[in-house]
């Protein structure tokens, strides 16, 4: 359904193919590209274990694949990294989103034992983004700034002449 009808892109997890996410773009007239991620884990029968949209759980009592402990195993350092997620497609404005990543074996390359911390607007409308929502102790693979590309970018539905006019009285009101 997601992919037929919503025309998301399904991904499965490497080495893990009882997990899988579905993610959908939309331009948001080239400020921001607004990301869905659908993710979700399943036991050896196929049934649903946990959801997550964005990274955070949905069913309070699912049960997690993995939780990522936040102490390095003896003898080995953890680090924390800054990083950036480039978005060029919103030349406009946010063109790079930024997170906290805890990796705790300090090798970029396994990303089993990753969690991220970072923010992003609780709405898909360029109009009213709505509020910050805030994520924490988030898989990356499963979040919004996950690197994964999607198969498309959807362009924004409502026309952006409107929001051109608004961020441009927007940045002249900044100036002044």
């Amino acid at each position: 359904m997601f992919v037929e009808e919503g025309r998301a892109t399904l991904k499965v997890k490497a080495d893990y193919s009882s997990v899988e996410k579905y993610i959908y773009d939309i331009d948001l007239c080239h400020y921001y590209i607004w990301r869905w991620n659908i993710s979700a884990d399943y036991d050896a029968n196929n049934k649903l274990r946990q959801a997550y949209v964005n990274g955070n759980i949905v069913f309070p009592n699912g049960k997690p694949m993995k939780i990522v402990s936040k102490i390095a195993e003896t003898g080995k350092k953890a680090s924390i990294y800054r990083v950036q997620r480039p978005r060029p497609e919103a030349y406009k404005g946010e063109s790079s989103l930024g997170f906290v990543l805890f990796d705790r074996d300090s090798d970029p390359k396994t990303t089993d034992d990753q969690a991220l911390i970072g923010a992003g607007p609780s709405r898909a409308d360029p109009m009213n983004m709505g509020k910050l929502i805030t994520y924490t102790d988030v898989d990356p693979w499963r979040s919004i700034f996950d690197f994964d590309a999607a198969d498309r970018i959807v362009p924004y539905q409502s026309g952006c002449n409107e929001v051109d006019r608004l961020m441009k009285t927007q940045m002249g009101a900044q100036r002044r």
